[in-house]
């Protein structure tokens, strides 16, 4: 069963999105806001990083 652990706001960008980092299966996974699930990660961090990078380049396509 999927637990959400976490949420992290976008607050760079200036929106309310929320993501949530969550553990199934001793594995760690964070869903985008179209629903796409990405992982697995072994460690937390791992996946916290992962979001932070995927927002930031997100956030650069925006700015551009």
């Amino acid at each position: 069963m999927k637990k959400p652990t976490s949420t992290q706001t976008n607050k760079e960008s200036g929106t309310d999105h929320q993501t949530a980092i969550y553990r199934q299966d001793n594995l760690w996974y964070y869903k985008t806001k179209k629903g796409q699930e990405i992982g697995p990660f072994r460690y937390r961090s791992e996946a916290q990083s992962n979001l932070d990078q995927f927002l930031y380049e997100l956030k650069q396509r925006l700015d551009h």
